[in-house]
């Protein structure tokens, strides 16, 4: 518990919250998992790792799958704030919040090697665990949402049409995701500034029309 010395110079002790807990797990699932891959799936693992007793982990989660979906989603959360934040430190123009929604899609924070496994794990879960693809949908509806209102807020301030943003949207989220993945198994087929540069090709072909 962390120990808080109050104005009077009496410390007393702040007890952790059942959330506050169940953020630490989640962290600690997050490490287990980037150590071992699908081996660090694993209560005693996780529990090993967070210096906890296993049934701690079955008080706040159940199962070992709630537990990595709630890992995810602090992962997937995390990697969207930080796209957003970059997103909003940019000029307050269209075009140079895109730019900078890009740019950090390739900085050395996304384009990680160590994370594929991470996702390779979570993506293995979708298919198996309710709760895991609850989590899958709800991160990739939000990062589409993301794009929808950088591309709309580009066409209006620059005066081309887009038949149907959420499609637009899609799109550009497969042409990231793709390129990423790519990457990600081969670093040497092609440099982040070239992705970016693909990117913006992207972008200029929606201005002429691709989407209209």
């Amino acid at each position: 518990m962390a120990r808080k010395v109050v104005a009077k110079g009496r410390a007393r002790f702040h007890r952790e919250t059942p959330e506050d807990r169940r953020r630490q797990l989640g962290e600690a699932a997050l490490r287990c998992i980037v150590k071992h891959g699908n081996a660090g799936v694993s209560v005693r693992q996780i529990a090993a790792e967070a210096g906890v007793t296993q049934g701690l982990i079955t008080h706040h989660f159940g199962e070992i799958n709630e537990l990595v979906a709630y890992a995810f989603d602090i992962m997937s959360e995390g990697l969207l704030q930080s796209l957003l934040k970059a997103v909003a430190d940019a000029e307050p123009t269209p075009q140079k919040r895109l730019d900078a929604f890009i740019n950090v899609s390739f900085s050395p924070m996304l384009f990680d090697r160590g994370v594929l496994g991470v996702w390779v794990v979570f993506w293995g879960l979708v298919l198996h665990s309710p709760r895991m693809s609850a989590s899958q949908q709800g991160e990739y509806s939000n990062y589409v949402a993301a794009i929808e209102g950088l591309l709309g807020d580009l066409a209006a301030a620059e005066g081309f049409g887009i038949a149907d943003i959420r499609l637009c949207a899609i799109a550009f989220t497969a042409l990231l995701d793709g390129l990423w993945l790519a990457w990600c198994l081969n670093p040497a087929s092609f440099k982040p500034e070239e992705g970016m540069q693909l990117c913006r090709n992207w972008v200029e072909g929606l201005r002429r029309g691709a989407y209209a």
